[in-house]
């Protein structure tokens, strides 16, 4: 059954056919789990169960959150899947942080660098039992580096007397990391932070605001999966790929899109991600409630 249902998903998002027994493999269980624990949180008036994938940069968050969705939807439910990322402050909010807090804000990406609040209410409209009109789930255009329009938002219909979805699939690179200590900040992890964070105060803004709503945000999720990266040199590598991809799609946008990252600006962007890519390699391995192990070509290994 789950057969066709996984072709037409390779065949619609170009993937190789090997991901097709890497679905079988690791998803089509991980969607069956999901939709008795989406059973049992309706049945204690929980509902939806919210699904959090976190992972580093190209490690396949966005790519598993779809074909979830894809293997849920056959099963069914109701999704809504939103991204950390589809919270990103516009381009004027951090050049306006950027100018008040550190110049680094302005790179989006980072704790500080998302409206949390508004993640929050979207989860609770999400939530919400006694809604009249529908739930519109937010979109960032990352080759425009600003929201999409309202308007070009997808809507959950409202359902009477039941939340607007059964199952919330949420995807950020950073989901269910905690805050690091005084002694972790403080020297610099690289040259990015060397040269242009050399009073630490860049990081220590990171550090309390992912202190702050964020833990509220990540307190939301009923279960964490971490796609577990073998190190960190490989995001590089897989941030460069997914940058050509980008390149290749285009942008979600009518309108133009600027010119997108050479390899050098790939670089020094994930130089921005690279502390706390570090410190969720050593946390959430043993934080999370699943963990897909990958292997330095983006491909899950095993399980635990």
């Amino acid at each position: 059954m789950h057969t066709h249902v996984i072709q037409r998903f390779i065949d619609s998002h170009a993937l190789p056919q090997s991901y097709a027994g890497d679905a079988e493999l690791w998803f089509v269980p991980l969607a069956e789990e999901l939709v008795v624990a989406s059973k049992h949180n309706e049945s204690i008036g929980s509902a939806p169960f919210v699904l959090g994938i976190s992972g580093c940069q190209g490690s396949g968050k966005s790519t598993a959150s779809e074909l979830l969705e894809t293997l849920l939807l056959d099963q069914g439910l109701v999704v809504a899947r939103l991204s950390l990322d589809d919270f990103y402050l516009s381009r004027q909010q951090r050049e306006e942080l950027a100018s008040i807090a550190h110049p680094l804000l302005v790179t989006r990406g980072v704790p500080g660098t998302h409206d949390i609040g508004h993640a929050l209410k979207t989860l609770e409209a999400l939530r919400d039992t006694h809604r009249s009109s529908g739930v519109a789930l937010p979109r960032f255009d990352k080759p425009t580096d600003n929201p999409l329009p309202s308007k070009e938002w997808p809507m959950l219909p409202a359902r009477h007397n039941r939340p607007a979805a059964d199952i919330l699939i949420f995807e950020g690179w950073c989901l269910g990391v905690t805050p690091q200590s005084a002694s972790e900040l403080a020297p610099a992890c690289n040259s990015l932070e060397q040269e242009e964070d050399q009073d630490g105060h860049w990081r220590g803004f990171v550090n309390e605001k992912l202190a702050g709503d964020y833990q509220s945000l990540f307190s939301k999720l009923d279960r964490l999966l971490f796609l577990e990266a073998p190190n960190f040199e490989c995001v590089l590598n897989w941030r460069i790929r997914q940058e050509a991809r980008l390149r290749t799609h285009g942008s979600r946008s009518s309108r133009p899109a600027p010119a997108l990252m050479s390899e050098a600006q790939v670089e020094r962007f994930v130089q921005h991600f690279e502390r706390l890519t570090r410190h969720c390699l050593l946390q959430l391995s043993s934080v999370a409630d699943t963990v897909f192990e990958l292997d330095t070509n983006q491909r899950i290994v095993g399980r635990r």
